[in-house]
């Protein structure tokens, strides 16, 4: 050791001084240097002259000179040893910066050296101030240290230095800033120096003092891109403290590592540093660095044991290399099997795998990498896991590394030196990648089988265990098998292409054995089995023949082996699997595999196929076999699912008969479909079976299409032949043309092979094997073999009783049998013991129990009865099959059907214990079992479906009694009353002889039948109350059409016959309407006919219903609107006939004579109607008898019959016609009435009440003081005041009398008392009687009660007020009300006019009593006129102190206009009465009138909609000269009527759209519009009261204007100030009139019109709401981290600017709001956003005076946030510089402030602003297309341009420049042009005023034919969306469409995109 040699850098011996602490040097005599720990308050003096006494002091404080011995790899510092300069550490700053000054280099170099060698010998303990020295000048001159010596001497203190690692664990503080000082220096380089990878090496092979240093991971981490290393991912790295120990240093604890360290904090988050590629171009230079280290230790260290884990750590990190990666594969094994090594070498292992690439350069070192990796043993269970995980991890994204670790881990476990984990390994990828994995292994299995070698054994067993290690799951044999199907990637050669064939098909089979075996457990193996079979048959039907070309034998073993028709033992020859024991179990698992209909198609396309060598006889063969043995499986496990209808056509193209292909026949001749007999017929053997299994679908659909299977599948379920066959005839005739169609064929065929003998019958060998091949034709019986086989068939496999499962097929069997035919089959199968009643459809059991039960068997039909009744009462889908199947009969045309539907509804709907002695064939009626229908269960589900099919059976049914049953329930339990009287009508109308036995006759009998008139009564409840709630509801034609639309049971819903409903008449009474079916208006006038029914009480239905139709016949209305009579001819008739009074008057109103003459000779008249006949034709005109015609002999004949019966009348009428005067009879006294003898009195009758006035006293103290009273009180005083009401009036006639009732009353009320007054006050009899004498001017009773009223206690209510009217003196009315009983308007005018307030009410009443209502309102009207036009205010002035004149009654001031409005409301329905245009007048013309907004009011409350209408339609009119405040306010009444809002909902949801109400015109719309700028001028002169009154009518505007093209209507119609107010809450006005050709660009809201704007400034914008929110939400603290916050913050910057950029003046209305931010807590990331939102405003905006301000008070917020970092970094960032470019553009128009924060950002005032144009030579290249291959450094130099800009991108000029220029090439074909092109489209899509050029760049990529073009366009989706949201909905929808015919993945962009839009929904 050279010791002293450098007295400064010597270390001196040890001194027993004590020692000072850290923080205190002593540093000479003269001046000492105090290093304190806190930054802020170190000082470091300049230098004193004792620098070398200090120097020498220094010696013994810092460390022993630095080691003179080389390093291995080299120590460059010796070469520049010569050039250092000792320097104190206190000097190091001032020399340094002196030297810079003065440019000496020598100098500069000479202090770094020396402070590094400084520092280098002070390697334990470094000098703190040297240290800070050395940071200091890195951080002011980072470039200082990029020079190469002074790298070369930072590199030696990163060298190992020999000696020291065994004494201390020495101090990382060196290393750390060493690494640091190298960064700094080298930041910005893009090549660094070798001798970084040297000591990296060095470093990384040995202690690793600085590699694993998290404080040295900015140098570390750039180094390590030298060997392009991918790091795995984390859970792959084992996480074990222990493997950092040992030569791994902590990183430094709180703050710097300079002020020391602790291992408690290694907390380094703080450190900036960037990463990117460091030594790109001297890529073999590192790898032969490396490599050559690597080999020297290797040959060093050969032993495993001398291998540490830094070297592990070092090929780790190397792994980049692919001889690394092959080196460390190679080795690993050893490795990890080492107990000291094998969590490193885990991580190794994890790092080759991550690193491993197969379709690179690499890709031959990579596939050796893995066969190495495939070789390992690996013996402990952990290892096996990290290296199947390490495995996983590295085929998840590559299929080429999937495929190679298969096929290497396949050839591994058939080798003989196979690894343990070898399935272990596969078994995880399976589960990994259950799809991948097996097809990966089918490609290994193909390679395998094509081979010289037999690998069939190695792969049967290979596969088993692959299932085995799965742990049973042979789910991923599905996907092999799927694989295995598909072609070999070559033709295998001739010689084992047999082998191959047979290889592939037994591994099908093994596949299918297998599963069965290990999966039988799960109930999907069977589906699993299915899916194996069926692959193999497309492998067979595809590719086998094609490929394998195999002979036909070997092709038809293959297909009975996969179908499992072999034995058993042929499945396991290749490998005696499965063994013995299993074998039977497995094989039968296999054979019950069901029959899909995909693997049934597929088995029968290969008969068919020409190409095959299987024919199509051995192929049908096969088919039956398999349909057999499917059929012989349980059916509730779906042996045979078939659907398809064409599968039938393909069984008999298997069974046609085909000539030879040899043999030519004659031209011209066609041979006819002919088929091999013995295969056809038992081809619909095998549809039978094959419907049965499936009786939903395919049984339905196959029986309607072929008849023979029909008429097959009816032989198996009756067990007899069909009746379909029966037409011998026809067959005959069908057979004869078979044999000559066969004969002809067989002659051809014989001629073309020369044969010699003519062919007949009897040598014919075709004639009976072939048949006609008409499947489709008539049904065919088949022979009589061929039926035995069928029943055999059907009984084995139960296909009959599998047949009934199909209700279908069995009710249309019994519809083809007939309810006249015979079915015994249905009682054999009913009767059949084994087969549950549950199986069999309800209908059928309906229809046997209906039939009469089982023959007579009462013991079956009563267990069906009551299976029946559980399913009714089990469920309400069991109640209604049953209860529909039967009363669906109920309307059958056949009586006996109906009749056996009544035996099965009693059957059905009677209760068990009721059914012991029960006739099953007895004949039941309705009335028997239809109050049993309301006892069921599920009654009220079934109830509208029962009680419709009741109303058929009213159509349908004949006898009276069931007819009456019917109508008597369904007027109890009827609901829905239109269908039911509409249905009823039909039956009253068109069914007379049936309803004439229902209903009473009109002539009354003797005796009534109580039957018909509880019908009667049922009918005119059901027309009462239906007429009644008809009329209250008032529906017109509109409703009611939708309330008869349905019909009544005559409606094809429920199969019955009957009228439609379509003959609505719309039927107006005085004080009604209703609208209903003219036949329902008949009904009821003959319903009047047969007159009221016993059972009506006081006959209140009857007499309100002729009150109705015939007091005040209604006025019929036509659907038209013209009026139609309601009575016919007809009708009229039949009213006559009815003799009632009111009938017969009304048949007879307005009748002619010739009708008289009409009726009169109708047969059946009354003697009554006669006579009113008779009455009718004598009063009419003699002219009109005169020209009757009538033949007068006749006519005297009748009248003398009518005489003789008894009619009266008709003298008139025959002297008219001047016939012979009847004879009267001889007897006159033929037709007297005898008188009736007298009855007696009934005793029990009830005695009329008589109140004697002595009676009166206890009467009145029994109703006001209580007690009890020998009558009944109620009725007692309801006689007194009869009385009372008597003797009234006899005192208003001035009739004498004493009044005795009177007087009692009188005497009882004056000695009445406290308690008498309060029984008054509480009884209800007292008001009664009060009321009473009211009338009776009675001066004794005003006495008593003025002294009542004095003591009565309650002044209010009905007995006081009573009373007061009592006390009160009459009065005389001072002025008579005048008396006009046919005065005109103008007496009625003065009149009124004349009255006073006092009179006026009394005029009025008794003008309206006694005048038309026309002209009173006429009147009225005038007199409002007058008002409004101010004819009754007085001129005259009043004198001053003079007392002012009343006003006039109808002035201004005056009541009498109330009265009139109180009137005019009253006599008019509608306020527009029938002058609408003269009280338009009056409500909205100009005028002071103060009643017209109550005018107005009441027509909008009380009008039609139709009426409004017309009024707003009248309004609007152009040139209407309404009042515009008056039409306005009439608007918006209509807008918010509740009347008109009636049945809405209230509480609509929040983006419903509003409804357009009012549905305007654009003439109208554009009147409305003029009449709000009207009303806005009358406001006042300023511009500032126009717009309150604006944007007060502005939500009706927008109301009335809710689509674009109104929008524009109303925008075109509109004034400046208004249109600039509509374009702010609709800013897509602007677009409309840009857009629209009739109004010029120029007008549009935003250009000119100064003063407007600044009024309109004040005004809320829709835009505002949308600024606000994404502003407040971009200013929101987010506590996410990540790219998704990134991208979510960056999406609503993007909104902002958007929004800003194309809506003029959005950004400065919001200032303030983003000034307020950032005067509040906003986050750092944010500010940066609200900066590029800001940078986008144009200089006039930030230079406008109301904003100016503001600007400025957001620039001093940045300037405050920038002085608030304190730190140089921070002041340099690249914030800042954007902040002064913002400030130099305001500057202009505020210089003197901008100049003052400019200053405080440490910029200069002056300095020109950057250049806002894009590069010119970029912007050229992209406008002239430059070559592609260059276009992309040119965008990314754009792109570079713009980030430093900000978010304005130069300005909008410059922006859209650009984008036209970038636009076309979003389309290029080149991917890098492409990416870079769209990248930069979505960050100059936000600033840009019109995003036209994108949006068309758009959509031609996503147009392209290139996929690759769209799907680049589809991946930047979301940022492209949220630049132009206004065009988002068009591009979504271009997304959507190219997903659906295409097979780009555009879910997850779409989905992405509408989630970004989402983001910004905040209005």
């Amino acid at each position: 050791m050279d010791r002293g040699k450098m007295s400064s850098s010597g270390r001196g011996g040890k001194s027993k001084a004590p020692q000072h602490p850290q923080d205190i040097f002593a540093l000479g005599t003269k001046s000492t240097v105090v290093v304190s720990r806190d930054q802020e308050k170190r000082n470091i003096h300049k230098p004193s002259s004792s620098g070398v006494e200090r120097k020498r002091e220094g010696t013994s404080t810092f460390g022993a000179a630095p080691p003179t011995k080389r390093s291995r790899i080299g120590s460059p510092a010796e070469a520049v040893g010569g050039t250092s300069l000792e320097v104190d550490p206190v000097d190091l700053v001032p020399n340094v910066l002196q030297a810079l000054d003065t440019h000496n280099s020598d100098k500069l170099l000479g202090l770094l050296t020396g402070s590094i060698r400084l520092l280098k010998s002070q390697r334990s303990k470094p000098d703190p101030i040297l240290c800070m020295s050395m940071l200091y000048l890195c951080k002011i001159r980072p470039n200082m240290f990029a020079h190469d010596v002074v790298t070369q001497s930072l590199c030696t203190l990163l060298k190992r230095e020999q000696g020291a690692a065994f004494k201390s664990k020495g101090n990382p503080l060196v290393f750390v800033l060493a690494c640091n000082m190298l960064y700094a220096g080298h930041r910005d380089s893009n090549n660094w120096p070798d001798t970084f990878i040297k000591v990296y090496i060095e470093d990384a092979l040995n202690e690793r003092w600085w590699v694993e240093c998290s404080w040295c991971k900015c140098l570390v981490e750039n180094i390590a891109t030298a060997f392009s290393t991918k790091t795995p991912p984390p859970h792959l790295i084992p996480s074990d403290s222990a493997l950092a120990a040992g030569g791994t240093m902590s990183p430094s604890g709180s703050g710097s590592p300079l002020m020391g360290s602790t291992d408690d904090d290694p907390d380094n988050t703080d450190l900036e540093y960037t990463v990117f590629p460091r030594y790109s171009s001297s890529y073999e230079t590192v790898e032969a660095l490396v490599l050559e280290a690597i080999k020297d230790q290797i040959q060093r260290r050969a032993a495993p044991d001398a291998i540490g884990k830094g070297f592990l750590k070092l090929l780790s990190a190397t792994c980049g290399f692919p001889e690394i990666r092959m080196i460390s594969a190679s080795r690993l094994e050893a490795w990890l099997h080492s107990g000291k090594l094998w969590r490193a070498a885990q991580e190794l292992l994890a790092y080759v795998c991550c690193n491993a690439d197969a379709c690179g350069p690499t890709a031959a070192r990579d596939h050796e990498v893995l066969a190495q990796l495939a070789r390992m043993r690996l013996k402990t269970k952990p290892l096996q896991q990290a290296y199947q995980a390490c495995l996983r991890e590295m085929v998840s994204d590559s299929p080429a590394l999937l495929r190679s670790v298969v096929t290497h881990t396949i050839y591994n476990e058939l080798s003989n030196v196979r690894s343990p984990n070898n399935m272990a390994v596969l078994a995880a990828l399976i589960q990994a990648q259950p799809q991948a994995v097996p097809a990966a292994m089918a490609d290994t299995y193909q390679e395998l089988v094509l081979r010289q070698e037999d690998y069939l054994r190695p792969l049967r067993a290979l596969s088993r265990e692959c299932v085995r290690a799965a742990r049973a799951d042979a789910q991923a044999l599905v996907p092999l098998a799927r694989a295995l199907a598909m072609p070999p990637p070559h033709e295998p050669p001739q010689e084992i292409r047999e082998r191959a064939f047979n290889s592939i098909a037994d591994l099908f089979c093994c596949l299918c054995l297998v599963t069965a075996s290990h999966s039988k457990h799960i109930p999907e193996y069977r589906q699993q089995l299915c899916v194996i079979q069926c692959c193999a048959l497309g492998w067979l039907l595809d590719t086998a023949a094609a490929v394998y070309r195999p002979q036909r034998h070997d092709f038809q073993l293959a297909l009975n082996k996969i179908m499992f028709v072999e034995p058993a033992d042929t499945y396991s020859k290749p490998d005696n699997w499965p063994p013995e024991s299993e074998r039977a179990l497995t094989y039968r698992l296999c054979c019950e595999t069901p029959l899909p209909q995909n693997t049934l198609l597929r088995v029968i396309f290969i008969g068919l196929a020409k190409e095959i060598p299987v024919g199509p006889a051995e192929t049908f063969e096969l088919v039956e076999q398999l349909v057999r043995r499917a059929c012989a499986l349980p059916p509730d496990d779906t042996p045979l699912p078939v659907d398809k209808l064409e599968l039938a056509d393909y069984v008999f193209q298997l069974c046609q008969f085909t000539p030879p292909d040899n043999i030519t026949l004659p031209p011209g001749y066609t041979a006819p479909p002919l088929a091999i007999t013995s295969l056809y017929w038992r081809g619909w053997i095998l549809l039978v079976m094959l419907a049965a299994h499936n009786p939903g679908g395919f049984a339905e659909r196959a029986a309607a299409a072929y008849p023979t299977l029909r008429a097959l599948v009816e032989t198996c379920i009756t067990s007899k032949p069909s009746v379909e066959w029966s037409n011998s005839a026809a067959e005959a005739e069908r057979l004869e043309a078979e044999r000559a169609a066969v004969l002809q064929l067989e002659t051809h065929l014989a001629a073309a092979s020369n044969a010699k003998l003519p062919i007949t019958e009897h040598n014919s060998r075709l004639l009976s094997q072939l048949t006609t091949l008409d499947p489709l034709g008539p049904a065919r019986k088949p022979p009589a073999s061929i039926l035995e086989s069928l029943q055999q068939t059907s009984q084995a496999l139960r296909l009959g009783r599998l047949l009934c499962r199909q209700p279908a097929l069995l009710l249309e069997l019994v519809e083809r049998h007939g309810t006249r035919r015979a079915m015994p089959w249905l009682h054999q199968l009913l009767r059949h013991d084994q087969l549950e009643l549950s199986v069999l459809p309800v209908q059928c059991l309906c229809e046997f129990l209906s039939a009469g039960g089982a023959g007579g068997e009462a013991g079956k039909a009563g267990e069906l009865a009551a299976h029946l009744r559980r399913t009714v009462a089990s469920s309400e889908e069991g109640a209604r099959a049953v209860l529909q199947y039967y009363t669906q009969r109920l309307a059958h045309s056949h009586a006996p059907t109906r009749a056996q539907a009544n035996r099965g509804l009693k059957l059905v709907l009677t209760q068990a214990e009721d059914t012991a002695e029960m006739d099953y064939n007895a004949d039941v009626g309705p009335e028997e079992w239809l109050e049993l229908l309301v006892q069921l269960r599920h009654w009220d589900a079934v109830r509208d479906e029962v009680l419709a099919r009741l109303r058929a059976a009213c159509l349908a049914e004949c006898v009276p009694r069931h007819l009456a049953a019917y109508i008597a329930f369904l007027a109890e339990h009827a609901d829905t009353l239109p269908p039911l009287v509409l249905d009823l009508s039909q039956v009253v109308m068109e069914r007379q002889v049936v309803i004439g036995g229902v209903l009473p006759p009109a002539e009354p009998r003797a005796v009534p039948d109580r039957l018909q008139h509880r019908t009667l009564h049922a009918i005119t409840s059901i027309f009462y109350t239906h007429l009644r709630k008809a009329r209250s509801s008032g529906a017109l034609t509109a409703e009611a059409g939708a309330e008869w639309g349905a019909g009544g049971a005559g409606g094809a819903e429920w199969g019955a016959g009957g009228a439609a409903a379509g003959d609505l008449v719309t039927l107006q009474w005085s004080s009604a309407a209703a609208a209903m079916p003219s036949v329902v208006a008949h009904a009821h006038y003959k319903l009047l006919c047969y007159g009221p029914s016993a059972y009506d009480t006081n006959q209140e239905m009857y007499s309100w219903l002729e009150s109705v139709w015939v007091g005040e016949p209604p006025t019929a209305f036509a659907a038209d609107g013209t009026t139609t009579s309601l009575l016919p001819d007809w009708l009229r008739l039949h009213l006559v006939r009815s003799a009632r009074p009111a009938l017969l008057e009304l048949g007879l109103r307005a009748l002619p004579a010739h009708k008289l003459a009409l009726f009169i000779q109708t047969f059946g008249m009354p003697r009554s109607a006669c006579s009113a006949l008779l009455a009718a034709l004598d009063a009419c005109p003699t002219a009109a008898v005169l020209r009757l015609g009538v033949e007068r002999g006749y006519m005297a004949q009748l009248l003398q019959v009518q005489r003789a019966r008894g009619c009266t009348g008709g003298e008139a009428f025959a002297a008219a016609l001047r016939l012979q005067p009847p004879p009267y009879p001889p007897d006159d006294t033929l037709f007297e009435e005898e008188p009736l003898p007298s009855e007696d009195e009934d005793e029990c009758a009830p005695i009329p009440l008589v109140i004697q006035p002595e009676q009166v006293p206890a009467l009145l103290t029994t109703a006001f003081c209580g007690g009890t009273y020998p009558g009944d009180l109620d009725e007692a005083f309801t006689e007194l005041n009869a009385n009372i009401t008597e003797e009234v009036k006899k005192l208003r006639k001035n009739v004498p009398t004493d009044c005795p009732y009177i007087q009692r009353v009188t005497r009882f009320l004056q000695a009445a008392d406290s308690t008498v007054l309060r029984g008054m006050t509480g009884a209800g009899h007292a008001a009664v009687l009060l009321r009473s004498l009211t009338l009776a001017r009675w001066e004794p009773l005003r006495e008593v009660c003025s002294s009542l009223l004095k003591q009565f206690k309650c002044p209010a209510g009905p007995v006081a007020n009573l009373l007061t009217q009592l006390a009160a003196p009459e009065r005389r009315a001072t002025r008579t009300v005048p008396h006009l009983p046919h005065a005109t308007k103008e007496q009625l005018i003065a009149a009124l006019e004349a009255a006073t307030p006092n009179t006026l009410e009394a005029i009025g009443n008794r003008i309206i009593e006694t005048q038309n209502t026309r002209l009173v309102v006429d009147v009225i009207s005038t007199l409002l006129e007058k008002n409004q036009q101010g004819a009754y205010e007085s001129e005259v002035k009043v004198e001053v102190g003079a007392e002012p004149a009343p006003p006039h009654v109808f002035a201004r001031r005056g009541l009498g206009c109330g009265l009139l409005l109180d009137w005019m409301s009253e006599l008019q329905r509608e306020t527009l009465g029938p002058q609408p245009e003269r009280q338009m007048r009056l409500m909205f013309r100009s005028g002071s009138a103060a009643w017209r907004p109550l005018l107005v009011t009441l027509l909008a409350h009380r009008a039609s909609w139709r009426t409004l209408h017309t009024c707003l339609s009248t309004l609007l009119q152009p040139n209407g000269g309404w009042a515009a405040s008056g039409v306005l306010d009439f608007a918006e009444t209509l807008m918010g009527s509740e009347r008109v809002w009636q049945g809405r909902d209230r509480a609509a949801p929040k983006h419903q759209a509003p409804c357009h109400l009012h549905r305007l015109t654009h003439t109208q719309l554009e009147v409305l519009i003029k009449y709000i700028m009207e009303e806005a001028s009358e406001a006042g002169p300023s511009l500032d009261s126009m717009r309150r009154r604006i944007e007060a009518r502005l939500p009706l505007a927008l109301r009335c204007a809710p689509d674009p093209p109104a929008l524009l209507a109303a925008a075109a119609a509109a004034e400046p100030l208004l249109l600039l107010l509509l374009y702010m809450k609709v800013p897509k006005i602007r677009q409309l009139l840009m857009e629209s050709a009739e109004r010029p660009l120029t007008t549009c809201p935003l250009e000119g019109a100064e003063p407007y704007q600044q009024v309109a400034a004040s005004s809320t914008s829709a835009t505002d709401r949308v600024s606000h929110t994404l502003l407040t939400a971009l200013a929101h603290p987010n506590k996410e981290h990540g790219k998704e916050a990134n991208f979510k913050s960056w999406r609503l910057e993007a909104g902002v600017r958007s929004l800003w950029a194309r809506v003029a003046g959005a950004g400065a209305r919001a200032l303030p709001l983003a000034g307020a931010l950032l005067r509040g807590s906003v986050p750092a990331p944010a500010r940066a956003h609200l900066l590029s939102a800001l940078e986008l405003l144009p200089d006039h905006e930030l230079q406008r005076p109301d904003t100016s301000e503001e600007v400025q008070n957001i620039l001093e917020c940045f300037v405050q946030m920038a002085a608030a970092g304190g730190r140089e970094r921070d002041r340099d960032s690249a914030l800042q510089h954007r902040v002064a470019a913002l400030m130099r553009r305001v500057a202009t128009h505020s210089p003197p402030r901008t100049h003052g924060s400019l200053s405080a950002l440490g910029e200069e005032p002056g300095a020109a602003p950057a250049s806002a144009a894009p590069p010119p030579l970029a912007l050229l290249a992209l406008q002239r297309r430059d070559p592609p291959d260059d276009l992309h450094v040119y965008i990314q130099e754009i792109d570079q341009w713009g980030s430093r800009r900000g978010g304005a991108w130069g300005g909008p000029g410059a922006a859209t420049a650009l984008l036209r220029a970038l636009a076309p090439l979003c389309a290029e074909p080149g991917s890098m042009t492409r990416t870079a092109a769209l990248g930069l489209l979505t960050k100059l899509l936000p600033a840009v005023p019109d995003p036209t050029p994108g949006l068309d760049a758009i959509m031609e990529c996503l147009d392209s034919s290139l996929p690759e073009v769209a799907q680049s366009v589809i991946d930047k989706l979301p940022e492209l969306v949220v630049g132009m949201q206004e065009h988002a909905a068009r591009i979504l929808l271009k997304v959507f469409e190219l997903g659906v015919r295409s097979r780009l993945p555009v879910e997850t962009s779409l989905a992405r995109s509408v989630a970004a839009i989402n983001l910004q929904r905040g209005c």
